[in-house]
């Protein structure tokens, strides 16, 4: 393969690395393999034409043209001339499902399904980037300029993706457009001719090496770690164009006053069909009913047609005792409850379970608190594992009466708790009129949505449905009558708005299982989600629509009154959590064992403990084995110089073969004594001193190399030590210490006989303190970190590899005159 084509070839695949940032966002996500297999026949169709001499503007409107007719074959092959030529009917289907495509990008959050449009604008969109891209390296040879539309491809691939900018992908894209550069740089220099650098045997092409490749890879891989390390040292600059090393999460700002939280509907349905209940807390309470036992972590108050997510709040020091309650007023029953709540170390949740509403708050760590939905949120990296707490609590009692009766809400409530994206489904509204047909007031309203989702609407409920809450979710949720408490929470919510309820999600859990010294449990499968509306006078109430889980609120089951049924509901709310003896109830007894609550793991952010937590995704453990991998490469240079230092300056050797000579730095590796000739000693090997002795010296050599003095081994030992006293800016000490190594290499190489010092040890070691002494700062961390020296451990890998080969080649042709003969 010749220059061109490696370079033609890496963009490719420089385009493809950088294109896997688009993975998470449809799935399943093959339509990379179709991405793929365009890129590389339009690859391999402009080498080509490129070969043919066509003319260089033409090559990338054949390369379009090829493009056209593939994305033909692939998606309107039906319409299409022949299956391939796009005739006026591959026109009009391709620009149909581009503009459905386009549609479903503003109705589902990533990963949305693999719609046909949806993958033909991903595919579309990475062929024209890798068409740009070969355009630039390969028909106009400019290589630099393709990290432009690789950096657009991978902005906008990370800016769409739910965590944001997570490091593998930087990685990968780095590491691609890194390779390109190395490609072109590569095919520059074979061009000048051949390069007269370097040590005998790479001038002789013996070892395949060549050091401005070394010094490629050292830069690349020095760029790679600046570039995933700098953000983590730099906080203040935010997370910019690599992401923090894990998945993006909600907190609290710089400032402390702003809360930007994550969606914890993100991955519900997951953990709902796991069959381990792994334990998250367990608490006491002063409460007789079970249905005050809700334990609530954060609302979501903000549907934008793609999902419900918990909006930006202004967050305050924690108050105590906490605000009277937002449109409680005194004339609603209320009882006092004392919850003492105490969660397992496994529960990293920013947010802190508490019944609602809480009055007074008495916890440890470092925590804010949220007045719109009254809501504590850790601060500085605090979460609510580990922690004993106490929660003072108002369980309300109000009047069917008073519900009926209740006012219009405030302008500030019905602003932020009535709005609908413009696009709402018109379907969800016309169906919450047609539920709702008869009912006089609002109480009456959302009672009705109540009793039609849990008894009289049909509905099932099943954790397979995928946990989606954006509008055409709520659209095929209401037609298919089918899924878990995301739907009915999230839909139930969306429909009061439509009627001018003001509504809002709650996250949290159901009260959990009851135990025999009359303590409450709960676990992974008590999560749950349900709809709260707000009544003048009473403020924020609970609504239960999810069949068979939790607990019907007695506020609407009291009585019934015009048209409105509530009485009804009442026997199907039994939950199997709520103790020993409720786990039999007769209400869809085959659903709540096969799930329990609707409970979740990562939503709330419970990882568990015991052998109950999750393991990784496939995803997550490849990106901490190249990690690993990372690190160790990044770590060898350093921890292969100081073995071969320990090794070399220890007091005794081993015996026998390889006993100094045949390991790092031993004379019989190039380069041992700076070219002088072998030792003379009548062909008997080396004696015990005299192996230490050349091993000192190659300590030394190295340490100068280290510090910018590569060694040249066309000079002697004593014009090597007169470079290094030069060069290196030696102090008397350390001089006189080098030119002591250099007059006892001179003897163990060329006189009959040598009586070596016993302090060449402390010799090497004034020397090497010396040279660092008058080294710059960046010079001596960088011989720490990435050692120049350390090239003799790739010299050694090559020469034992030639090795190898050399002898497995050595023994095949034996075998084979064996068997001749």
């Amino acid at each position: 393969m010749n220059g061109r084509t490696r370079i033609a070839f890496s963009g490719a695949a420089a385009t493809l690395l950088t294109a896997l940032c688009l993975w998470p966002l449809i799935t399943p996500a093959y339509w990379l393999i179709q991405a793929a297999f365009v890129i590389a026949l339009v690859t391999a169709a402009g080498l080509g034409l490129r070969r043919l001499a066509v003319p260089r503007p033409l090559v990338p409107l054949a390369q379009l043209l090829l493009i056209v007719l593939l994305l033909t074959l692939f998606y309107a092959s039906s319409t299409a001339v022949g299956g391939i030529l796009p005739g006026p009917g591959a026109w009009q289907t391709l620009t149909g499902e581009i503009s459905d495509g386009i549609t479903d990008m503003g109705q589902y959050a990533a990963p949305a399904p693999a719609h046909e449009g949806l993958r033909l604008i991903l595919v579309g969109s990475v062929v024209l980037i890798g068409l740009v891209v070969d355009t630039l390296v390969a028909t106009y040879q400019r290589v630099a300029l393709a990290g432009l539309p690789l950096l657009a491809l991978y902005s906008v691939g990370t800016g769409l993706h739910p965590h944001g900018a997570l490091w593998l992908y930087f990685l990968l894209s780095a590491f691609g457009y890194l390779s390109l550069l190395m490609a072109e740089g590569q095919d520059r220099l074979s061009r000048w001719g051949r390069v007269f650098h370097g040590t005998p045997a790479t001038l002789a092409g013996t070892t395949g090496g060549n050091p401005l490749s070394s010094t490629g890879y050292r830069i690349a891989g020095a760029a790679l770690a600046i570039g995933l390390l700098l953000p983590l040292a730099l906080p203040g600059l935010g997370t910019g164009l690599v992401g923090r090393l894990g998945h993006g999460g909600g907190g609290i700002g710089s400032d402390g006053d702003i809360i930007t939280a994550v969606n914890p509907l993100a991955s519900l349905g997951a953990s709902l069909n796991k069959s381990v209940n792994v334990n998250i807390l367990t608490y006491t309470t002063s409460s007789q009913s079970p249905g005050d036992q809700y334990l609530r972590i954060v609302d979501l108050d903000d549907f934008n047609g793609v999902a419900w997510t918990p909006s930006e709040h202004q967050v305050q020091n924690v108050p105590n005792p906490l605000p009277y309650p937002t449109g409680l007023d005194n004339n609603t029953p209320e009882t006092a409850v004392q919850t003492r709540i105490s969660t397992e170390s496994g529960y990293v949740q920013q947010w802190l379970p508490m019944p609602y509403p809480a009055t007074s708050v008495q916890v440890p760590g470092d925590w804010k608190y949220e007045p719109e939905g009254r809501t504590l949120i850790g601060d500085g990296g605090q979460n609510a594992g580990g922690l004993q707490y106490t929660v003072n609590s108002l369980a309300l009692d109000p009047s069917e009466d008073a519900l009926k009766a209740a006012g219009p809400a405030p302008a500030d409530i019905t602003k932020t708790y009535l709005a609908l994206p413009k696009n709402f489904p018109t379907v969800i509204h016309d169906t919450a009129v047609s539920v709702t047909h008869g009912a006089t007031t609002a109480y009456d309203k959302a009672v009705a949505l109540q009793n039609w989702f849990t008894t009289t609407g049909g509905f099932t409920y099943d954790t397979t449905v995928k946990d989606d809450t954006s509008s055409n979710a709520m659209v095929d949720f209401l037609r298919n009558r089918k899924g878990f408490c995301v739907h009915f929470a999230g839909t139930m919510a969306a429909m009061a708005r439509s009627l001018g309820i003001p509504a809002r999600v709650a996250i949290g859990f159901t009260p959990g299982e009851q135990q025999s010294d009359g303590s409450w449990k709960v676990g992974t499968k008590n999560a749950h989600a349900w709809p709260e509306l707000y009544f003048s006078g009473v403020g924020w109430i609970r609504f239960e629509p999810t069949p068979h889980v939790g607990f019907t609120p007695d506020y609407t089951v009291a009585t019934t009154s015009g048209g409105t049924s509530a009485a009804s509901t009442a026997p199907t709310q039994t939950s199997t959590s709520t103790g020993p003896t409720a786990s039999t109830s007769a209400g869809c007894p085959v659903q709540e064992r096969r799930a329990g609550f609707c409970g979740q793991d990562s939503a709330t952010g419970a990882t568990g403990t015991g052998t109950g937590s999750s393991w990784p995704t496939p995803l997550e453990l490849t990106g901490l084995v190249l990690a690993g991998l990372l690190v160790l490469i990044l770590l060898t240079p350093m921890l292969w110089r100081l073995r071969a230092r320990s090794h070399r300056l220890r007091r005794r050797l081993p015996h026998g073969p390889g006993g100094g000579s045949g390991g790092p730095g031993g004379p019989g590796a190039a380069g041992t004594t700076a070219g002088a000739p072998a030792p003379r000693r009548g062909g008997t090997a080396l004696e015990l001193s005299d192996q230490q002795v050349l091993l000192v010296w190659r300590e030394m050599i190295d340490s100068a190399w280290d510090v910018g003095i590569p060694p040249d081994e066309a000079e002697t030992p004593r014009r090597t030590v007169a470079r290094i006293v030069e060069l290196g800016a030696l102090e008397e000490e350390p001089r006189a210490a080098a030119g002591r190594l250099a007059l006892a290499t001179e003897q163990v190489l060329y006189a009959p006989s040598s009586s070596p010092p016993t302090a060449l040890r402390q010799d090497v070691r004034a020397v090497r303190h010396g040279l660092r002494a008058s080294a710059r700062p960046s010079v001596r961390i960088r011989a720490v970190l990435f050692p120049p020296s350390s090239a003799r451990l790739v010299r050694g890998l090559r020469e034992s590899w030639q090795s190898l080969t050399d002898r497995l080649r050595w023994r095949g042709r034996r075998t084979e005159d064996g068997e001749e003969q």
